[in-house]
């Protein structure tokens, strides 16, 4: 039985202002925890984290090597680190590691299929961006029926990442940037049993 519940959210070119929108738009009470990958320089990363913490009901902070992750609060990953899950008895906690298989740092492919070991109800998001990262990692987490939702294609500013994960095929609903935020909290809402979420 998943008892717990994480959000991951891949997004690369056009994803700074994808993500202050659709985090802006979450309730301080989401009730869980959320992991973001964003292709994006390490410096820049850290005032991307700060800014969105600004402007946003939930806590945003860039992700520290060995913290625990806790709800209500969205980790961004530093940009020249790979973001690892990994669960430690009851709790998960986050590795940042120098080497994955990737062209890209930090990967999405890295930080979804990490998650896809923890045994937990994973709904994930693949926003705008150019490339294929988090193709890989999401077939990974439909393999442990994770929610998959993706960015459509019309609304995106690249379009690479969101046409790759839709035709994966294992695409569970694809929306336009507006309507991602309410499907998250729709989903978080049906694994609770219906509890309140404003």
């Amino acid at each position: 039985m998943k008892d717990k519940c994480i959000v991951l959210i891949g997004s690369s070119t056009g994803g700074p202002r994808a993500l202050e929108y659709l985090l802006s738009s979450l309730p301080e009470d989401i009730g869980v925890p959320l992991v973001v990958v964003q292709h994006m320089p390490q410096r820049f990363t850290g005032l991307m984290a700060e800014r969105l913490n600004i402007k946003c009901r939930i806590k945003v902070k860039e992700a520290e090597d060995n913290e625990v992750i806790r709800n209500n609060v969205a980790y961004i990953t530093p940009g020249d680190k790979h973001l690892i899950l990994e669960k430690e008895g009851e709790k998960v906690k986050v590795k940042l590691v120098e080497q994955f298989d990737s062209i890209y740092k930090p990967s999405i492919d890295a930080t979804f299929i990490s998650a896809s070991k923890l045994d937990y109800c994973i709904i994930a998001v693949i926003l705008t961006g150019m490339g294929s990262d988090g193709a890989k990692g999401i077939r990974f987490l439909k393999d442990k029926n994770a929610y998959i939702i993706s960015q459509d294609v019309e609304s995106s500013i690249a379009k690479g990442m969101p046409y790759s994960a839709i035709k994966t095929g294992v695409v569970d609903k694809v929306l336009p940037l507006d309507k991602i935020p309410q499907e998250i909290i729709e989903k978080v809402r049906e694994f609770y049993g219906n509890q309140s979420i404003h």
